[in-house]
């Protein structure tokens, strides 16, 4: 799946305020009868966890509300990645002008945290419920000083007083999962803007984070904020492309080329100064492949045109050059063994795991002998592969391919051990469904 190109229409300044405790956290959200959502949602008995779940209840089902789909499912009915980001039963969805939170495993109203000024792109604006122009990704979960946050960026307006022209702002807000109706505190990085009516104006996602630093793209600006003091720290020079991980402590990117495309680039997270950068040109292809590698599609000259690469996060020498016919699109790391990657559809679909640190092929479907299928792939997690197969829900063994469960009762985009979210079974729409094995 190709990534959609960003166009530079902005600078990211030095500056940045630091903002503490906030007001306005639950974004107007009625109480629900008889209390407040987020007591309903701690009344709600919570679910058993599992660190690789293979089995999943079908009832009860829980329905997200709109913001986990609104603008992102594409023709067809594929769902790109999703802006939910999952915390032992508990959704939080980022939204272009917001953060929802709700209860995965009880009934409830979402609570939405909102940035401090007007946001530059509404939800409602980006499309309805098919093709649209949300940008929202999944936000950040990450510990720190004690506490676990839920990290997301939102682009906001600034409106100037008297003379002073208004200005955007890239608001990094953090809720603290203890407490997910209140925004606990949050950072504005000051963007200058040279067109106001950009499609891209509404940008901002949280990448990762490396040591204290949390990296955030914009508009094709990567820049970084501390964690401890909550203040700007630097601005990578260069404008990238979407798709930029954090594996320890480097940014694997793509930045533009000035004669077009993209190059591969490692970057500190520490001070955003480059650390290498690829010498050949780049497709707008990047996934983490291991804990310590990236799998990008680069040039090949020597093996005949473009070709997927492996390579060293730290130092960006390549591993390895996978084969031409190697099924090696929508790649994932397993968290344990292997990088699982997929390409073509239907009967022309091919699986295939490879070793995350040499790139050798530990095993493919379909299989040599004809005998099994290669199944569409939802989710790479924790040692399992979930996906669908001759109509049906599957559970693989991603270290060997062979099958785990074939009754696992749905097949999850995302899974914390609690839930798994997928595809409503009656309808339109992303449903929870507890995790039971």
């Amino acid at each position: 799946m190709k990534l959609r190109k960003i166009i530079a229409l902005s600078t990211v300044a030095i500056t940045l305020t630091m903002l503490t405790a906030c007001s306005g956290g639950d974004g107007g959200v009625p109480d629900m009868p008889g209390g407040s959502d987020e007591a309903k949602l701690n009344a709600s008995p919570a679910p058993k966890g599992f660190t690789a779940p293979t089995k999943f209840s079908p009832d009860p089902v829980i329905a997200l509300p709109d913001s986990a789909t609104q603008g992102k499912v594409y023709i067809g009915g594929d769902l790109p990645p999703l802006p939910i980001a999952l915390h032992q039963g508990t959704v939080f969805i980022s939204r272009p002008d917001g953060l929802d939170v709700v209860s995965s495993y009880g009934k409830s109203f979402p609570a939405t945290i909102t940035p401090e000024h007007s946001p530059v792109l509404r939800l409602e604006s980006t499309g309805g419920g098919f093709v649209g122009n949300n940008p929202a990704h999944a936000p950040l979960i990450t510990s720190f000083g004690g506490k676990t946050w839920v990290l997301s960026a939102v682009v906001a307006e600034v409106t100037g007083s008297g003379t002073t022209k208004s200005h955007d702002v890239v608001e990094l807000m953090a809720v603290d999962t203890a407490n997910t109706r209140t925004k606990a505190w949050f950072t504005e990085t000051k963007v200058t803007v040279e067109d106001r009516y950009s499609r891209d104006r509404g940008d901002a996602h949280v990448v990762g984070r490396g040591g204290n630093t949390v990296v955030i793209l914009s508009r094709g600006q990567l820049f970084g904020v501390d964690l401890t003091s909550r203040r700007h720290l630097w601005t990578a020079q260069g404008t990238y492309d979407e798709g930029a991980v954090v594996i320890g402590d480097r940014v694997i990117a793509l930045r533009d080329r000035p004669e077009g495309g993209d190059q591969v680039v490692g970057i500190s997270t520490a001070d955003g100064k480059d650390l290498w950068t690829s010498p050949r040109a780049a497709r707008d292809e990047l996934s983490v492949a291991g804990p310590d590698t990236v799998m990008t599609y680069e040039k090949a000259e020597q093996q005949g045109g473009d070709r997927h690469h492996l390579l060293n996060a730290a130092t960006g020498e390549t591993q390895a050059i996978l084969p031409k016919d190697a099924p090696s699109s929508g790649c994932a790391y397993d968290g344990a063994a292997v990088t699982v990657c997929t390409d073509g559809r239907g009967s022309d679909r091919k699986v295939a795991a490879y070793n995350p640190k040499n790139g050798q092929e530990v095993w493919r479907l379909p299989d040599a002998a004809g005998t099994r299928v290669a199944p569409s792939i939802n989710l790479v997690r924790a040692g399992l592969i979930y996906g669908m197969a001759n109509g049906n829900p599957v559970v693989l063994d991603a270290a060997s391919g062979k099958d785990k469960e074939n009754q696992p009762g749905v097949a999850p985009h995302l899974t914390d051990g609690y839930v798994g979210i997928t595809e409503t079974k009656d309808g339109r729409g992303l449903s929870a469904y507890r995790a039971v094995g």
